[in-house]
């Protein structure tokens, strides 16, 4: 691929006659005209910035003063952003191309095209060396001459548009005076082409995302469209529309963002959403004068990252989190400068403990915008581990989302139990809207948990699929699962029809034992005859969980529990499976068989259309015919090489007793009390 170095200076034959394209093929637009109407007239506080550059994220004195920080304070954040930008600078701009399936109607090379822009210009900035100001202008031009951004149903409206128009904002703002008029007014034109645009579809409902005040979607193309237009409000008026557009959705999504800082898109699309609000909310402190900080929703969003991750010690560049709803096991943006952001604004020190101890062990994204590391990193937040005094709780429920994380201790080696139960899009949420807004990646999962332990996943989640119960650990009726399953993306509709509402009515915790219970039987639908479903999750730390089932139904039918490990059962005692990959052994034992069929098997699972591999899950299967079932599982785990615990159940009238070696655990049935 040729260098950015390898390209002819700009004032030739060919570059002016890529600008006579661009400035002759797409719709003329009258820079001079007026506001539409007086409801888009430029704020006070946004006036103060015209004509002024730069003016996003960084004015002149900031610039003066973080070329000072990076000698300093920031000499390591600023090593690793030059690196970027070098091995940008050497790659060159990446041709124009069109996948040969419908994988790729987003054009995610096109993302990192809009990505790649800040860290060139950013390094012009900083060094003002011209090879960093002829790179960033280069690309520019080259996005710029993309026949389309996305295609198919996304061509220029979705988020191929969204990282353009941010990415050529900035470069225009933050290299205006070097880029020349040639190339300031052919980067202009295309903000105005591709902004109207994005406008147009959003402000009209033409895209489905119109509405999706709770999903990436939104997020990333609404700030792309707010940045174009704070980039060339005072050159182009109409431009104040993109902007009160944007305010006026990013209004609502804050007030719509429950209380407990949890994502229901899972932590990849957190951070990919987390970024994107962060920078919009930024600009409009600085530029609009509004601040959207104030919000318990992001006092609270760093704890989702720490409790959701893995323990340290296990971390890998491809496994490092919970891969709850449609997510990976590690994050797709940061999070290390999303953490710092955090940390910044709310004094979060246990969220700078985490930027830092993320940047220690190279396992972060570094590419997309860890350039914000340089603009967010407060020195005066001194990080605090998890395990530091005072220490947090090890128990944590995002009470708004109703998922609990309840870890053996901060050890670094410590087991970890995940227990998801709560409405597909938050108890807030699913009172506030009648419309979904925005829940296609959540799973069909109420009273479904994972395990980590003795540094390995043992119960799995399903990753990133199509959306059925059975690929979950939980309860299906006559093979049928829950309400919105079925479908490539989650059917929210559905839910906010029936008013489906599964919760987490009880988590608590002690040194040795954690206690959760989950009621899901509003998760299923009416016609499956359901009318309890209460699961009961008594987590032993820190190697053994006891999972007991309450079912009820109004008629008989046929009854299943999945459960599914990480590795395949490679033997059977009795009731018990054993399954074990490189660093631990697994042991699932039914403790109530009686009646009950048992099996292990690898399923066929239901990947998305995208997906071209076949996938399976190993399953270990628990079926029964009945109107009531009360069961009872022994999850314990050690490290490979060892023997897991045996758990032992007695039954003592309404008690069931059980036993583990030294430790005893009570359940009592009349009331559902733990002992």
């Amino acid at each position: 691929m040729t260098a950015f170095l390898e390209v002819p200076p700009m004032r030739t034959f060919a570059f002016a006659a890529l600008q006579l394209f661009l400035l002759t093929a797409m719709p003329a637009a009258d820079t001079n005209s007026p506001a539409s109407d007086a409801t888009h007239a430029i704020s006070p506080s946004l006036q103060k910035f015209a004509h002024q550059h730069p003016r996003l994220f960084l004015n002149q004195n900031d610039v003066l003063n973080l070329r000072q920080e990076i000698k300093t304070t920031k000499a390591d954040l600023w090593q690793e952003t030059i690196s970027t930008a070098d091995g940008l600078m050497a790659k060159g701009p990446p041709p124009y191309h069109i996948a040969k399936d419908r994988s790729d109607n987003e054009s995610l090379w096109q993302r990192k095209v809009g990505n790649a822009m800040p860290f060139l210009a950013l390094a012009y900035l900083m060094t003002e060396d011209s090879r960093y100001l002829n790179s960033a202008r280069i690309l520019a031009l080259a996005a710029c001459a993309y026949p389309t951004w996305g295609y198919d149903r996304d061509e220029n409206i979705d988020l191929a548009s969204g990282h353009l128009l941010f990415g050529l904002s900035i470069v225009y703002d933050w290299c205006y005076d070097g880029l020349g008029d040639e190339a300031r007014a052919t980067i202009r034109s295309m903000l105005i082409r591709h902004g109207s645009i994005m406008f147009d579809a959003a402000n009209s409902g033409r895209v489905f995302w119109w509405q999706s005040f709770l999903q990436n979607h939104m997020w990333v193309n609404i700030t792309g469209l707010a940045t174009a237009g704070l980039a060339i409000f005072d050159e182009y008026p109409d431009a104040m529309k993109w902007v009160d557009l944007a305010a006026a959705k990013f209004k609502r999504t804050m007030e719509t963002l429950g209380p407990d800082g949890a994502s229901h898109e899972g932590i990849g699309y957190w951070g990919y959403g987390v970024e994107y609000m962060l920078k919009y909310m930024w600009l409009s402190r600085e530029l609009l004068g509004v601040s959207l900080y104030d919000c318990q929703w992001w006092r609270n969003t760093a704890s989702y990252r720490i409790y959701l991750g893995l323990p340290e010690k296990a971390w890998s560049r491809t496994n490092n989190i919970v891969d709850l709803a449609d997510c990976a096991r590690f994050s797709w943006y940061g999070p290390d400068y999303l953490l710092r952001g955090l940390a910044r604004e709310y004094g979060d020190r246990r969220a700078q403990w985490l930027a830092e101890e993320l940047d220690a062990s190279k396992i972060g994204e570094d590419g997309n915008a860890s350039w914000l590391n340089l603009l967010w990193q407060e020195q005066t937040v001194k990080p605090l581990a998890p395990g530091e005094t005072p220490a947090l709780p090890t128990l944590h429920q995002f009470s708004d989302m109703d998922i609990v994380s309840a870890r053996s201790d901060w050890s670094g080696n410590e087991s970890l139990v995940v227990f998801k139960c709560g409405p597909y899009i938050g108890h807030k949420a699913i009172q506030d809207f009648t419309f979904d807004p925005g829940g296609g990646h959540v799973h069909p999962d109420a009273n479904h948990f994972v395990i980590f332990g003795a540094g390995d996943w043992l119960i799995r989640n399903d990753g990133y699929r199509s959306k059925w119960t059975g690929q979950e650990n939980t309860l299906l009726i006559n093979g049928i699962g829950q309400i919105g399953e079925g479908k490539a993306w989650f059917d929210g509709k559905a839910c906010l029809t029936a008013h489906a509402e599964p919760h987490i009515s009880r988590a608590i915790s002690s040194p040795a034992l954690d206690v959760m219970t989950g009621e899901a039987e509003r998760a299923y639908p009416v016609a499956s005859g359901l009318t309890r479903y209460h699961r009961h999750l008594l987590f032993l730390k820190p190697d053994v969980l006891i999972v007991i089932d309450d079912i009820a139904l109004k008629q008989q039918a046929g009854l299943e529990l999945r459960f599914h490990p990480e590795h395949a059962v490679q033997q059977r005692d009795g009731s018990a499976f054993m399954s074990q990959g490189d660093a631990a052994m697994l042991r699932v034992d039914s403790l109530t068989s009686d009646g009950v069929s048992l099996s292990s098997e690898s399923i066929a699972g239901q990947s998305r259309s995208v997906d071209t591999k076949a996938f399976f899950m190993d399953t270990i299967r628990m079926t029964r015919v009945g109107s009531e079932w009360r069961n009872a599982v022994a999850f314990s785990w050690c490290k490979a090489a060892g023997i897991p615990p045996i758990v032992h159940l007695k039954e003592e009238g309404t008690r069931w007793i059980f036993n583990v070696g030294s430790r005893t655990v009570i359940f009592d049935w009349r009331d559902e009390s733990v002992h």
